[in-house]
């Protein structure tokens, strides 16, 4: 295995300081570990104390950091041979897939599915699915508007756990066996049109979506509009796409908001994550289906003007928008 620290850059010892000084609660903990790591340690370390939430870093505590690192680095070769760092950094490595606390979870769940999965097939692709199958049979509460997210371990004690829970718990526990798990965030048409979450594992060769009951999504993915894993969009990767192309306003673009929503039985469902500048040709590719384009501009009275288009999308195609033609004074 090619040592991650040959191929990735060291945190600058600017970086690092500048990072200590935002967590003065556990600077002394950090300080410690990065002076004290070497090698593939070092870089995972570098690379959590880098990357993940500042609560997280204020969490964080010596067994959990080595739960997560070590974890990590002696299932890297489980299952793929030559991980791309990349892979193995955002998606082995790293322990969040929702709200959960930062613990010290792939020693007790790797050890739990191990003597589960024994006497079993242990081709990936069985693995995974035994597991699936195992937290998808598990107890689904609702969840509490004050409860926060229980850890995988918790979930896993308990039974059950809220649809979100039993992601996290899924999740951690394939990332305790060494296989890289990300998470993606869907967008549905639709009478029940919304927004919902699954997982998917990476097979040597691409990402496989490994839904679980709980996560209550239709069948082949039906009526997906928008899918994004992190700030990839792979809505192509599950459904046909075609795609919406904006073109800009021709006049002063101050002020003004570019969005898309999809029309549901008396409501609208945002696609939340998109961004798109009216003042620029833009595009976004969606699922096959019929979508909203709101225009809106905020007035120096304070007031808004805002208005709305239809816009059609068929596999393949494009639907050409002309923002200058919606019936709103620019």
């Amino acid at each position: 295995m090619i040592l991650l620290a040959a191929v990735l850059s060291v945190l600058t010892p600017e970086a690092r300081d500048s990072l200590l000084a935002e967590t003065p609660g556990n600077a002394a903990f950090w300080s410690e570990a990065l002076s004290s790591g070497r090698g593939d340690m070092l870089s995972c370390m570098e690379e959590l104390f880098s990357t993940i939430p500042r609560l997280d870093r204020l969490e964080m505590n010596s067994e959990a950091l080595m739960d997560h690192v070590i974890g990590a680095l002696d299932s890297r070769d489980s299952w793929v041979d030559s991980m791309p760092d990349s892979l193995f950094m955002d998606f082995l490595l790293q322990y969040r897939f929702d709200d959960e606390p930062v613990t010290a979870y792939r020693t007790p769940l790797m050890t739990h599915w191990n003597a589960r999965l024994a006497d079993s097939d242990t081709t990936l692709a069985a693995v995974v699915e035994r597991v699936r199958w195992s937290v998808g049979t598990m107890r689904v509460r609702q969840p509490d508007i004050m409860g926060g997210v229980a850890g995988p371990r918790d979930v896993l004690a308990s039974g059950g756990g809220t649809p979100v829970e039993l992601r996290v718990l899924l999740g951690s526990s394939l990332r305790s066996l060494g296989i890289p798990v990300r998470a993606v965030l869907g967008w549905f048409q639709g009478t029940a049109g919304r927004e919902g979450g699954w997982l998917e594992y990476w097979d040597g060769a691409g990402w496989i979506p490994v839904p679980l009951p709980s996560d209550s999504l239709p069948t082949g993915f039906g009526g997906l509009s928008l899918a994004v894993a992190g700030d990839e969009y792979v809505t192509s990767e599950l459904v046909p796409t075609g795609t919406i192309a904006f073109s800009p306003v021709e006049g002063p673009s101050d002020s003004l908001l570019l969005a898309v929503s999809i029309p549901c039985p008396g409501r609208y469902v945002p696609l939340d994550w998109v961004e798109l500048d009216p003042s620029l040709p833009c595009s976004i590719e969606v699922g096959e289906g019929s979508y909203m384009v709101h225009l809106s501009r905020r007035l120096p009275t304070g007031g808004v003007r805002f208005a709305s288009a239809p816009a059609g999308v068929t596999a393949g195609g494009v639907f050409e928008m002309r923002l200058t033609d919606m019936e709103l004074e620019l």
